[in-house]
């Protein structure tokens, strides 16, 4: 569906199919959208979820798509004879994978993406006490599988805490350079630019950017907000009180093929996370050759480098997004380095093909298929 996992997903099987391989993806399903279609070569099947949106799944999304989703999975198994599964996300969707395991007797490869490891987000209060009921059932899926990835070393090691025992293998989120091409030009000079795409939720910070806007518009500087969330009420509420409505667009929700133009209008790219397990939407600003300024946490460090091609900043701290951003501002010839460094990073580094590879290299491994061999898990 929506966000990273749905992004990863979608790239991963593209490049998948690509590569030759028959690849059917099993997700949930929005009102209007078909039950069975095929997109690049993928064979897309939906289940009926009653998701909040697009973006948000909510337990009674995540308890529909499994019972939902577990009917279409036994249909499917019963005309496929799929070689190896690729869960993404351990709770909910691992949920499916005893049957794989233990009815099917096939392998499966296990994602761990942020929100499905213990002690990743504190800022919703029921996550915690739901872990830790759950973790138990963690464990158990993580173990059984053939393979547990994560998506940053940060997370690597919060998941360790949960489950010394189970070897994960750090694989990054990839990002697509076609559809997120580096700017043609600098456009012309007057105010500078801020950008920030993310879902509009509690753990993305962004009442300390806000806040950071209040110095920020003595400058001239304005923000361009970009997304959707159950928070967005309270940020353009926020924007109004603060007195901010001159200096901070607020556009909603950017389909993803647009999304670029608005990176395009952009000077510096500024996520000022919480938590974050690694963050799409840097490669995706990155890949527009945007320079960074980022909160030191999660995955943030494994992508951006300080002083290379951003500034990582403390997370909760508004001066500090101010004094790096005025950094930044001050120093033109360092921001465009870091923009050209971030645009060449995210093609040699993070291009689908790429993970699309290291995927492949663990579905043969699963399979106990030595056609590759581990370098392409490196």
């Amino acid at each position: 569906m929506g966000g990273g996992a749905g992004n990863a997903t979608r790239c991963t099987a593209a490049e998948l199919a690509r590569r030759g391989h028959q690849v059917h993806v099993l997700t949930s399903r929005l009102p209007a959208q078909p039950v069975v279609e095929t997109i690049d070569q993928v064979t897309v099947c939906r289940v009926m979820s009653w998701r909040r949106s697009l973006h948000e799944c909510g337990l009674l999304g995540a308890l529909s798509y499994i019972i939902f989703g577990f009917i279409q999975l036994v249909r499917l198994s019963r005309t496929y004879d799929y070689d190896v599964y690729h869960f993404y996300f351990g709770l909910p969707t691992g949920l499916l994978s005893p049957y794989v395991r233990f009815v099917l007797r096939k392998p499966y490869i296990l994602a761990l993406r942020g929100s499905d490891v213990p002690g990743y987000d504190e800022t919703r209060w029921f996550m915690r006490p739901l872990h830790r009921m759950l973790r138990p059932l963690s464990r158990f899926l993580w173990r059984s599988a053939k393979s547990v990835t994560v998506l940053s070393k940060d997370l690597q090691d919060l998941a360790r805490t949960t489950d010394p025992r189970v070897e994960s293998l750090v694989i990054p989120n990839g990002v697509n350079t076609e559809s997120f091409p580096i700017k043609p030009s600098a456009r012309p000079s007057g105010r500078i630019r801020l950008i920030c795409v993310c879902r509009m939720v509690p753990r993305k910070g962004l009442d300390y950017l806000l806040h950071a806007m209040q110095e920020l518009k003595n400058d001239g500087i304005v923000l361009e907000l970009v997304g959707s969330g159950e928070a967005q009420s309270h940020v353009a509420a926020k924007v109004s009180s603060l007195g901010l409505d001159d200096y901070v667009v607020l556009p909603g929700y950017v389909p993803p093929h647009r999304l670029y133009s608005h990176y395009h209008e952009a000077d510096i790219f500024v996520l000022p996370s919480l938590s974050e397990s690694f963050g799409q939407v840097l490669l995706e600003a990155m890949s527009c050759g945007l320079p960074i300024v980022a909160t030191s946490v999660g995955g943030i460090p494994d992508t951006v480098r300080h002083g290379r091609n951003g500034l990582l900043v403390p997370s909760r701290d508004a001066a500090a997004i101010v004094e790096a951003v005025r950094w930044l501002v001050a120093n033109p010839r360092q921001r465009a380095r870091m923009g050209r460094d971030n645009a060449e990073q995210a093609r040699t580094r993070h291009g689908w093909p790429s993970i699309a590879a290291r995927y492949e290299a663990l579905y043969y491994r699963a399979v106990d298929r030595r056609a590759l061999s581990d370098v392409a898990l490196e």
